[in-house]
Order: C-alpha cells, then structure tokens, then sequence
C-alpha cells in the first residue's frame, strides 16, 4: 500500500504541478478558504491509482467519500493541502495519501491515530502514507513499523529540546474559536522559541517537525485528511502527538513535537 500511496501522491503532483501559476478555476470562495476545480481532479487521479490496486477500499478525502461503507481498509487523502497558497502561485503545498485499516476498539487509544481520538465500535490505524511537495520535488514517505524516509533517504527528529532553539509551525483553521486559540498560543511562544512559521499546509508543517526541520507544530480544528499521512511519517521518525476531537467531524487540536520539546499550552 506504501508503493500505491506513493505513486497516487505522484500522480496528482505531476496534475497540480503541471497547471501552477496559471489562473485557476475556482468551485468555492469564502472569507478564510477556497476550492478550486484542481482539488476535484486531483483527488480523481488519486482515486484512480488507488482503485486501480484495491477496487474493493474505501475513499475519505477531503473532495468527497466513496467505497463500500463496510470496507476493512480506507484510504484519507487531501489532494491538494495549501489550496490558498496555491491560488496565490506561492510554491508550498503538498499531497497527502494515507492508507488505514479497521481495528476492534476497546477504547480511546490516543497512540493508534488521530482517527481513533473518538471512542466508536472500531478505529483506523494508519499503515501507510506519503506526503508530496511537488514544487520542491519532495517526497516523505513511511509504513508502520518501518524507518520514514525523504526521497528514499532516512529521516528523523530533531534532538532540540529548548524552546529558545526551536523552530515552530502553528496553523490557524477557519473558524473564530480555533483562530482565537492558536493566536494565544502564538502569543505566548513567539517570545519564547527562535521562530514562527505559518505554513499554509498542514502536511508540510507535521512532515518538516519529522525531518528535523521544525522542532514541532500547533493547530486547532484541523482536519484528519491534512495530516494523517504526516503523523504517520512524524511518529516512525521518533515524534510525538498529542491531539483531541474537535468541534467538527474528522477534526483535531493537535500539538506534535520531535518528543523532546515541551510545547506549553496557551
């Protein structure tokens, strides 16, 4: 599933790769978001290599869910991570594809994903995913059990445990509650670590705390197609996640580190 997650990842890379910087067609607008014609077509060439292999799987995907309800194995996938900064011809956005599998629950397991955060009569466990920078050329990939790698080359945490050496991502999702909440926590880290960054792309900032990048990452609301890949490939690299549901369906408040940096709550 690794080798399929893989070329799915690259096959909608090439697609978005291919149109960057020409005028897209925008589907939806609103104040903090836009969905863009690209996200549909990106998620159909990715749909299109999974079924190719697993006809009999499942899709979840930020454009839309497809498959037999019932099915032991789904794929989550965000087409097109970083729509905005896509729009605005900035070159940091990235592809993810993750592969799960159904388990019996017994419980809340914070450690399985952060598709099991919410007790149900199974939870998912992902086993494979890939996350694709196309316009860098990057690909982060990893399965279960497995050392994650960065074009086939070994990836791990960094050792950073200071927060004033650290380096830290912070995204802001769309509503007020959850822009209020990272605002506090931007409030009081910015004086506190070296840096800040805001990405636009949640699959890049949870891949770059893996790779030793960034030393680690905070986002209320953000949603289980965006990272699910990421903490797959950050967790087999040595980090650390700690996330919670969040007020809507297939969201989390997440704050993922490299397992040595403490990230105080706001």
């Amino acid at each position: 599933m690794l080798e399929t997650a893989i070329e799915a990842a690259y096959a909608a890379g090439k697609l978005l790769r291919q149109h960057f910087g020409a005028p897209p067609v925008v589907n939806e607008a609103s104040h903090h978001d836009i969905k863009l014609e690209l996200d549909v077509q990106a998620q159909k060439a990715i749909t299109k290599v999974i079924l190719a292999d697993y006809p009999e799987h499942a899709i979840l995907g930020e454009e839309g869910v497809s498959g037999p309800s019932e099915a032991e194995t789904r794929w989550v996938i965000d087409p097109l991570d970083g729509t905005v900064n896509y729009f605005y011809g900035i070159p940091m956005y990235a592809v993810s594809v993750a592969a799960q599998v159904r388990e019996k629950a017994s419980g809340t397991d914070a450690t399985t994903s952060v598709a099991a955060a919410v007790p149900s009569a199974s939870v998912w466990r992902t086993v494979a995913g890939a996350v694709y920078a196309p316009e860098m050329d990057e690909m982060f990939a990893a399965e279960r059990g497995a050392t994650p790698t960065l074009n086939g080359r070994a990836i791990r945490v960094s050792d950073r445990a200071r927060l004033e050496e650290a380096m830290v991502g912070i995204g802001f999702f769309k509503s007020e509650e959850t822009i209020r909440r990272g605002l506090a926590d931007f409030q009081q880290l910015i004086s506190r670590v070296r840096k800040m960054r805001l990405m636009g792309a949640a699959a890049l900032d949870t891949v770059y705390v893996a790779c030793g990048r960034f030393d680690g990452y905070i986002e209320y609301g953000i949603k289980l197609w965006d990272i699910c890949a990421g903490q797959l490939i950050l967790e087999q690299a040595g980090g650390r996640v700690h996330s919670a549901p969040g007020t809507e369906p297939h969201s989390f408040n997440v704050r993922m580190s490299n397992g040595k940096l403490e990230l105080p709550a706001a």
